[in-house]
């Protein structure tokens, strides 16, 4: 790592303990998630409803008011924040082809510490069992559960697939919930319209630019990638997860899932289909957790 990168890392963690531990002094909203499950996005999404800044790989702590994002677990000390939950199997794919060797832009060192290889299977195996996977504390399975087994009241969960359909509605209900307050649905549209993914890319929503950040801006997007082995691993590691979550309402998925590399692709699984799924068996601070 460089020093700057040492420099940014550190800051990140003394922001996380100032905020946490002396919250009245340094008011921070904290957005966390597992990796690309649209941690960005949302933190923009508050941080301009708020209308509070956003700083973004900040090389000292942050000691003012604003809104921090990370990948890190949810903790009982967080005063205020989001927890953005999204299909583990797309995290995995955004993840896989953001440091795929295949993708030109990606830094080499990224590639390495992921390990992907050339194997969709290998490397959802190693996303899964690594003692330290990549850019996150844990895998998937138990950075989910970390939201739902802390049941920090504070913390309230927006989904990424509702956001993708129904921006302001989730958007809304979000922010009413974390400010007690009745949202402002003006502020909410012009937040949504502002951080949309055609007015970040350029492009319309399912586009795919596989170099950009914003890579596609779908959900479903698993079935085109996944083999029957990298969903049988998945399914291993996660998959009660995935069915308390609601994405699935059991374990068939696998039995019935068609490996797509070796058949023609398909279209996107639209939302409720082969998505959010079933009710969610989570007990949650707010009720059962359904995707609502």
């Amino acid at each position: 790592m460089t020093i700057k990168e040492h420099m940014i890392r550190a800051s990140h963690y003394a922001t996380w303990f100032l905020g946490s531990r002396f919250p009245k002094a340094i008011p921070l909203v904290f957005v966390v998630a597992y990796p690309r499950s649209g941690t960005t996005w949302v933190a923009h999404l508050v941080a301009d409803y708020l209308q509070l800044p956003f700083p973004i790989l900040s090389l000292l702590p942050v000691g003012f008011p604003a809104v921090v994002k990370g990948h890190d677990r949810v903790w009982k000390s967080y005063p205020r924040g989001i927890y953005v939950l999204r299909d583990g199997r797309d995290a995995l794919v955004s993840i896989y082809w953001r440091v795929s060797p295949r993708q030109r832009r990606a830094p080499s060192r990224f590639a390495k510490e992921a390990n992907t290889g050339d194997s969709i299977a290998a490397f959802v195996e190693r996303q899964l069992t690594a003692r330290k996977p990549f850019s996150s504390p844990v895998n998937w399975d138990k950075h989910v559960r970390s939201y739902f087994e802390v049941k920090n009241p504070n913390v309230v969960l927006v989904r990424y697939e509702d956001l993708l359909r129904d921006g302001e509605t989730t958007l809304a209900k979000a922010m009413a919930e974390l400010t007690g307050e009745e949202a402002d649905l003006g502020r909410v549209r012009d937040a949504i319209k502002k951080f949309s993914f055609e007015r970040q890319t350029g492009r319309p929503a399912g586009v795919e630019d596989r170099s950009a950040w914003y890579r596609k801006g779908q959900a479903g997007d698993w079935v085109n990638l996944f083999t029957r082995e990298a969903a049988e691993i998945f399914d291993r590691y996660c998959g009660d997860t995935l069915i308390a979550a609601g994405y699935e309402a059991d374990h068939s998925w696998v039995e019935s899932f068609r490996d797509q590399s070796r058949e023609p692709a398909q279209t996107t699984v639209p939302l409720g289909t082969g998505g959010n799924t079933g009710a969610a068996r989570f007990s949650h601070p707010q009720g059962p957790v359904d995707g609502k």
